[in-house]
């Protein structure tokens, strides 16, 4: 075991993140994989290749493949947190939605006039939220397999999207250079600005309060829901050059993963006032990490790395591999180990 010498506040009392030394790799997409959702027993990445393959997480054996009719490219995926429904979008304009024990087709929601690049669900609910490249954000009631309204604000694509425990969502608005939270029920939007003169392609809530964004210039910025401006900005947070491609939170606590496609993934932590934060530990990934996802119980965080970006060609990397990285990860009482 390989410790992590900062301490988490998980809970009370003092913890430790371990992430442990026998990761695994999961093979089966012929081209880059784009998104990840994952549940207690199961993980769903999809890929340029217009596959969706879940995964039994304990094995790593491939359980099962479904495409949508189309066979185009799936840019998002989001898992429902009771294990029901998984959706799935992409270059189709369409969302499906699949019953997650089975596999199959339950609805096919289409509203979007563009491709559908980041999807979301509120924890412990049924509330299914998408973003595209018209600029909008809709809201989607699973239950009835209906239709619920249209949020309009950002001025260019939404590249991603997460929502925890509220009924609320938060959104990154690609060149508009916005950070946006839509408070669903009170039926407005708070609009953060911070990313300068670059594309924001990432989003994650650590809590209620506070969310990580990263960005193509390489930074990364911590939000405090009641400042329009970050509260932490990391400069130069991953390799030179490198496009800060994904970030996932471990939520209710400090801690967030950050990827790139400079040959790195990163764990941080903010300090306890979210007015500075502390790089963990860095791993070494060939390929560029276009999707991290961590279960509910924090017991691994998972890479879907590929040669190419998700969102276009713009580089291929030929000394990378189209994969899915499971890291295991444990949190433990300090006086573990020591």
């Amino acid at each position: 075991k390989q410790w992590y010498q900062r301490r988490l506040a998980i809970t009370a009392g003092g913890k430790r993140l371990c992430v442990l030394e026998n990761k695994f790799t999961l093979k089966g997409h012929r081209k880059s994989p784009t998104s990840l959702a994952i549940t207690d027993t199961h993980l769903f990445s999809s890929s340029k290749d217009g596959a969706i393959i879940k995964w039994d997480i304990s094995t790593g054996k491939k359980v099962t493949v479904v495409k949508h009719d189309s066979k185009k490219q799936i840019l998002a995926l989001a898992a429902s947190s009771d294990n029901m429904y998984l959706a799935s979008g992409g270059e189709d304009k369409m969302i499906i939605l699949w019953d997650i024990a089975s596999m199959t087709f339950v609805k096919c929601f289409r509203k979007h006039r563009g491709a559908i690049t980041a999807l979301a669900f509120r924890r412990n609910s049924h509330l299914l939220m998408s973003g595209s490249t018209d600029r909008s954000v809709i809201l989607w009631n699973c239950d009835d397999k209906l239709y619920i309204e249209s949020l309009y604000g950002h001025q260019d694509i939404v590249t991603g999207m997460d929502s925890f425990l509220q009924e609320r969502v938060v959104t990154v608005g690609g060149q508009d250079k916005t950070l946006r939270l839509w408070k669903i029920q009170e039926e407005s939007q708070l609009v953060f600005n911070g990313h300068k003169n670059t594309v924001i392609d990432c989003v994650s809530m650590l809590n209620e309060e506070h969310f990580v964004t990263g960005s193509q210039d390489n930074v990364l910025c911590v939000w405090h829901i009641k400042k329009k401006k970050p509260a932490i900005t990391e400069l130069k947070a991953h390799a030179k050059g490198s496009w800060i491609s994904a970030v996932a939170a471990l939520k209710n606590t400090e801690c967030f993963i950050s990827g790139s496609n400079g040959g790195n993934v990163k764990i941080w932590a903010c300090a306890e006032t979210y007015r500075s934060m502390a790089l963990i530990k860095s791993i070494e990934v060939v390929g560029t990490v276009n999707s991290i996802v961590i279960p509910q119980d924090n017991s691994c965080f998972v890479l879907g790395v590929g040669q190419e970006p998700k969102m276009g060609r713009w580089w291929c990397n030929k000394d990378a591999r189209n994969r899915v990285l499971v890291y295991p990860m444990v949190i433990e009482d300090e006086e573990v180990n020591r």
